[in-house]
C-alpha cells in the first residue's frame, strides 16, 4: 500500500510540471506551425492535457492493490488475490496513461484534427490502419465520448479519409455492419483514443470546426 501511495506522490509534481496555462475552452493557441507533414498553419490550437484518467486508475490501484492477506477460506483467498490482480492492472494502466498524457497532444488547425507528440512533431503512422494521425474535419461522420462526456475514458470519432479497404479493421467491422448502418450509423474508419486531454476542449474544437455528429 505504501508503495502505491509513493507512486501517487511522485506523480503529483509531474502532473504539475506539465500543466499549461489554459486559454478559453482549454485550448492553447500557438502562433507557429505544427511540425508535421501537412501544410503549415499560421495558428494552431493545442488541447490542454488531462491527468484525470491516469490518476483515477492509480487511485483504483491503491484501493484494490493490497497484497493478498491471510484468510481462512478458499473463497476469501480467491477474492483477495483477484482484488490484488485488479489493483495491479489498474496501477499499470494508470502509469501508462500518465505517460501518454505527458507525451501526446490533440491539436486543431484550420483544416484538421491531429494527434501529435508533446513537442508538436508527428507521431508517425497510425499503428492500426497506417497513415499519419491527421484527419480533415470535412471527412468526419461522427464523434462522441465513452462511456459519457461527464465520465470520459475514450474519445471516439469516425471518418472517411482512411482508405475504404481499412474501414472494417478492428472495431470497424461491428461499427460498419449492416445492423449498425440500419440503425443510422455512417460508414467510415473508427478511432478510439484514451481521454488524455480535456474533453470539453476537444468537443469545443469539434463543434467550432463543424465536425459532423450523429
Amino acid at each position: 500500500m505504501r508503495g502505491v501511495f509513493s507512486v501517487l506522490l511522485l506523480l503529483a509534481p509531474v502532473c504539475e510540471a506539465f500543466t499549461v496555462p489554459r486559454a478559453p475552452h482549454g485550448l492553447m493557441k500557438l502562433a507557429r506551425p505544427c511540425r508535421r507533414s501537412v501544410a503549415p498553419s499560421a495558428s494552431l490550437d493545442v488541447v490542454d492535457p488531462s491527468y484525470n484518467l491516469a490518476l483515477g486508475s492509480l487511485a483504483l490501484g491503491a484501493v484494490f492493490g493490497l497484497p493478498p492477506r491471510s484468510v481462512d477460506t478458499l473463497f476469501e483467498t480467491i477474492v483477495s488475490r483477484a482484488a490484488y490482480l485488479v489493483g495491479t492492472l489498474c496501477a499499470a494502466f494508470g502509469l501508462f496513461i500518465a505517460f501518454q498524457t505527458t507525451t501526446l497532444r490533440f491539436t486543431f488547425d484550420e483544416t484538421s484534427f491531429a494527434l501529435v507528440k508533446a513537442d508538436l512533431s508527428s507521431t508517425g503512422e497510425n499503428v492500426v490502419v497506417g497513415g499519419e494521425n491527421v484527419w480533415k474535419y470535412s471527412e468526419f461522420v461522427n464523434y462522441d465520448f465513452f462511456p459519457s462526456e461527464s465520465f470520459p475514458i475514450l474519445v471516439y470519432f469516425k471518418e472517411t479519409q482512411t482508405p475504404k479497404e481499412n474501414w472494417n479493421v478492428g472495431p470497424g467491422e461491428q461499427a460498419n455492419s449492416a445492423e449498425a448502418l440500419a440503425k443510422g450509423a455512417k460508414p467510415g474508419q473508427v478511432h478510439f483514443f484514451p481521454a488524455i486531454a480535456r474533453v470539453d476542449a476537444v468537443k469545443a474544437g469539434f463543434q467550432e470546426h463543424n465536425c459532423a455528429k450523429l
